[in-house]
């Protein structure tokens, strides 16, 4: 049983075992119905929930348990039955606690196993509904590539500017302009796309949107692709510009934080050819973003930088720090190759040939052994 499923069972096993009280005719069924599942006897615990259903006192208990019927027949491989209980649930409770969840369900039955076109259409039918719902989000994703399937990019496209309006100004809408800003990107329509994901991330700004990094990521990629170096910073700095910091509780990191840092160093160092800044922005990383697993990363490159530059001093100070502050680092035991007056100890594993060939300029043919790490 998958996480999600399971956590279905664990949070009505606890309505019966520690909640208020649900009346004796529930409670008994329900847990004749964990029993059986437990048991693995779907068909008898299908029917104990259904009974469980019938006395219940509550919406949210009658609800819950005509789900676990649905369920339950779906374990057992009776994909007609666990229709015909989810459709149950829709007609009874049509506006309570389970029904986004059993119209998505229905669709997911329908396409697996039924007409997947009408799948699909109940598929966008429920997204349209339940906006707010867990699946829905996801559900986007999946028309998206039903519709590529069938047309391409350009019927996601189509899609996104005909059907999926029902979706605009619902928690939605970013959902399907990201989707529809990849599609522009695969057909080559870059300027197109980066004006897409760049409109996206203002239209739906932090702390609101949950795509407005990704999509300024993104935007700066693209425009990496275009050669507009400058840009591609420049989107990188709005996507760290919310960064909060508080020297009480340190800062809020979100997944691209980080990776946004060294990417802007990155970009000085390998396309703009300006050490300096580099060497500035990857100290900010290993100085500001104090949880980041990147900041030994940061610490090896600038003092690569420091040496490349005929900075020896600066060299040996931050491969000292790296020594100090990450001593088991991957490079930690490479920090000889960036400060002459550093010996690696009798006993140290020695430093990793990739990132030897690495520091020397050369350039691995294959990959590197993983022994190497």
């Amino acid at each position: 049983m998958s996480a999600r499923r399971g956590f279905g069972f664990v949070l009505a096993w606890w309505l019966v075992g520690c909640g208020p009280s649900l009346g004796d005719a529930y409670e008994r069924s329900f847990a004749a119905g964990q029993r059986a599942y437990h048991a693995g006897r779907y068909e008898e615990a299908a029917k104990s929930y259904d009974e469980a259903a019938r006395v219940a006192e509550r919406v949210k208990d009658r609800d819950e348990a005509l789900f676990l019927v649905a369920r339950m027949h779906e374990r057992r491989g009776a994909h007609a039955e666990a229709k015909v209980a989810l459709q149950k649930l829709a007609e009874t409770s049509p506006d309570g606690p389970r029904a986004g969840r059993a119209a998505f369900e229905l669709a997911d039955l329908e396409i697996e196993h039924g007409d997947a076109e009408r799948g699909y259409a109940m598929l966008f039918d429920a997204t349209a509904k339940h906006t707010k719902n867990g699946l829905a989000r996801r559900a986007v994703k999946r028309l998206v590539e039903h519709e590529r399937e069938r047309g391409g990019d350009e019927a996601v496209l189509a899609w996104a500017k005909g059907p999926a309006r029902i979706l605009r100004n619902t928690d939605l809408e970013e959902n399907v302009d990201y989707e529809a800003a990849f599609a522009l990107e695969r057909l080559g329509r870059l300027a197109e796309a980066r004006d897409a994901l760049v409109a996206l991330s203002r239209a739906h700004p932090y702390p609101f949107g949950t795509l407005t990094d990704d999509a300024l990521w993104h935007a700066s990629l693209i425009e990496e692709k275009l050669g507009r170096y400058e840009a591609a910073i420049d989107h990188l700095r709005t996507l760290l510009a919310v960064r909060e910091s508080s020297h009480l509780t340190g800062s809020y990191e979100r997944p691209r934080f980080s990776p946004a840092q060294m990417r802007v160093a990155e970009l000085y160092r390998d396309r703009l050819h300006d050490h300096r800044a580099a060497r500035r922005e990857l100290h900010k990383l290993y100085a500001d973003h104090l949880t980041s697993t990147l900041r030994d990363d940061a610490l090896w490159a600038e003092a690569r930088l420091a040496r490349e530059d005929g900075d020896a001093g600066e060299a040996c100070d931050l491969a000292e720090r790296l020594r100090k502050d990450f001593s088991d680092s991957r490079y930690a035991r490479c920090a000889h190759l960036v400060c002459d007056e550093i010996r690696p100890a009798p006993n140290e594993k020695p430093c990793a040939g990739y990132i030897e060939r690495e520091a020397s300029g050369q350039k691995d043919e294959e990959p590197a052994d993983p022994g190497d790490n």
